[in-house]
């Protein structure tokens, strides 16, 4: 993340008490759903943001051979 970004606050999440019923599953499900999209999100934009700053570079060759027919 970056610097200047402030952290939004997360509620922690917690397991339903009581009966597990259809309607609490599917919020429980949606949002760990949610919590994963956030995380994988957080994670690209680092990815994204280091390889922007990174001024080194891999040399890369590309090769491209046609073969004969005999």
């Amino acid at each position: 993340m970056a610097q200047d970004q402030p952290k939004v606050a997360v509620k922690p999440m917690e397991l339903p008490t009581g009966p597990i019923t259809r309607a609490r599953a599917k919020k429980f499900k949606e949002a760990v759903a949610a919590l994963i999209d956030r995380v994988w999100g957080e994670t690209v934009v680092g990815f994204i943001e280091r390889s922007w700053a990174n001024n080194l570079s891999a040399p890369c060759n590309f090769l491209q051979a046609h073969l004969a027919q005999p």
